[in-house]
């Protein structure tokens, strides 16, 4: 028997979902299609990640201290995003993206 069809509406990370199935997601899809989300308007392909335990925030937002983290926030915890790659860019290590990208204010 063969594997359901994976569309684009699969690979798009819910953050209103718990870490544990955010994180599941992510390494099922990775590396072909790769679960995305937005950042600041732009496509972010995720291809690995760890999930922290703790209170998050609203779900969805971002906390990062643009040098060495970048995580989400789910319903019950953090992901930590380890290797990505944006829109138009290449695949790279969290701290190589932090290096070059500017957030806005």
């Amino acid at each position: 028997k063969h594997a359901p069809k994976i569309f684009t509406d699969t690979c798009k990370i819910n953050w209103l979902r718990s870490s544990t199935e955010v994180y599941n997601l992510i390494r099922a899809l990775s590396p072909h299609p790769a679960a995305f989300t937005e950042l600041h308007g732009k496509k972010l392909k995720i291809y690995t990640a760890a999930k922290e335990a703790g209170a998050a925030a609203i779900a969805g937002s971002t906390d990062t201290d643009q040098k060495t983290y970048l995580r989400f926030a789910c319903t019950d915890g953090w992901i930590s995003i380890k290797e990505l790659q944006l829109e138009g860019k290449k695949r790279m290590n969290i701290a190589a993206f932090l290096s070059g990208y500017r957030f806005p204010e």
